[in-house]
């Protein structure tokens, strides 16, 4: 069900015309190649969506160049704002954008088997050490690491946003570094829905994106 309303939402968001990448070195694309790089990440995409992400910016962003940061950006920026597992939603449309439906197919494909595969193997593992106490420090000190890695590609997705603002203005960039650090603090302290958080947020953003337009005609 929610691989479906993934699917559903990534028809609009492949609607989204990413930056041109003419100024980029990109590498030659196949859907060979577009699988292997997927298969890669599915397979050494350990630790969730954080890592995953990581991976995806690697591979596509700054390896092979064939999305840019800023465009990245915009796909996790719409995904977000939908229910169910956003990494599906980048899958298909990433593998869309690059090669179409078979892109699609074979990016799914990439990322899914050998992570359902480890997974399983994994899982079954975990149910017989789980009881031992060393077992249970070791994946403590991994949370850790994941969370260091989890701000890392976090803040690869916000600073071609930040970057943009910031040329449009001291305004529309303080009003960014406010949505920014106080829908954190609000959530941390008031715990509201995240859905009233984005439409704050993307309410305050459009505002100020009005002002700062009428202001530089004006």
């Amino acid at each position: 069900m929610e691989t479906e309303e993934k699917t559903a939402c990534t028809g609009d968001i492949a609607t989204i015309e990413m930056d041109s990448l003419a100024g980029l070195e990109r590498e030659d694309l196949t859907i060979l190649k577009l699988f292997l790089t997927w298969l890669k990440i599915g397979f050494t995409s350990f630790g969730g969506g954080a890592i995953t992400q990581y991976l995806i910016q690697e591979n596509f962003i700054y390896k092979h160049k064939w999305i840019t940061a800023e465009s990245y950006a915009n796909i996790i920026g719409m995904c977000q704002i939908t229910p169910g597992i956003n990494i599906i939603a980048y899958t298909i449309l990433i593998g869309k954008q690059l090669a179409g439906w078979p892109g699609i197919l074979v990016s799914v494909l990439g990322l899914i088997l050998p992570s359902a595969a480890i997974t399983v193997g994994i899982s079954a593992i975990y149910v017989s050490l789980s009881q031992f106490h060393r077992v249970q420090s070791a994946l403590h000190t991994v949370f850790a690491a994941i969370f260091g890695i989890s701000l890392a590609t976090n803040w690869r997705n916000i600073r071609p946003i930040l970057q943009n603002n910031r040329q449009q203005g001291l305004l529309v960039f303080s009003v960014s570094l406010v949505i920014l650090i106080g829908s954190g603090l609000i959530y941390v302290f008031f715990n509201p829905s995240v859905i009233v958080l984005y439409l704050l947020g993307g309410l305050s953003g459009a505002f100020i994106y009005w002002y700062a337009a009428r202001k530089k005609v004006n």
